[in-house]
């Protein structure tokens, strides 16, 4: 059973929780329009419900302030986090390496490197679960442990599973769908 089966068949998964397992195929197949819709739904069920739509609706000048901020406190709380975790002398440098990859997400991203920023965004990911849990982080039925934990905390790295799956086919997403699910990934994280 796959992990949006076995989370939709979980009895502590709220019907919003259900929907995001829809909403993903809907935001990458939309065109510009129903993408914002999509992306302000997705990001609702798995950030501050509410907040996300202001990226992605209104005028350009607001929309870049806001994105300013929110890379601001993206990087914020990353650099947080990174700073208050313990880990062993010998593993220091994967810590000193998330925070040189986090630079150069945030330098990409704020410079267009749309594809680059995306691969980055995923890969800052995967190093922050690996911060956070470990070997366990690389295991298989990894988003099925999150969701345990916390059920938005599971969707947030089943997202993520989807974003490596685009970035391991074939053909690359379109600039546009990139830079609003990085900005729904930024989102997400920066509402823990």
């Amino acid at each position: 059973m796959s992990f949006p089966e076995s989370a939709i068949d979980d009895r502590l998964v709220s019907e919003a929780e259900r929907n995001a397992f829809a909403l993903m195929p809907l935001l990458v197949a939309a065109d510009d329009r129903a993408r914002s819709r999509y992306a302000s739904q997705l990001a609702d069920i798995m950030g501050n419900p509410g907040e996300f739509q202001h990226y992605v609706v209104g005028s350009s000048a607001d929309r870049l302030a806001l994105m300013d901020r929110l890379l601001r406190v993206f990087r914020e709380n990353v650099e947080l986090l990174v700073h208050k975790t313990w880990v062993e002398k010998s593993e220091e440098k994967p810590k000193e390496r998330l925070l040189e990859e986090l630079m150069a997400f945030e330098r990409d991203f704020r410079d267009g490197a749309i594809a680059p920023s995306f691969r980055r965004f995923v890969a800052l990911a995967h190093s922050i679960a690996n911060l956070l849990f470990g070997a366990q982080s690389r295991a298989e039925d990894f988003a099925v442990y999150c969701f345990r934990i916390d059920p938005k905390l599971g969707l947030f790295f089943w997202f993520v599973g989807e974003l490596e799956q685009q970035v391991r086919a074939a053909s690359q997403p379109r600039d546009e769908l990139m830079t609003t699910e990085v900005l729904v990934g930024v989102y997400v994280l920066s509402s823990f």
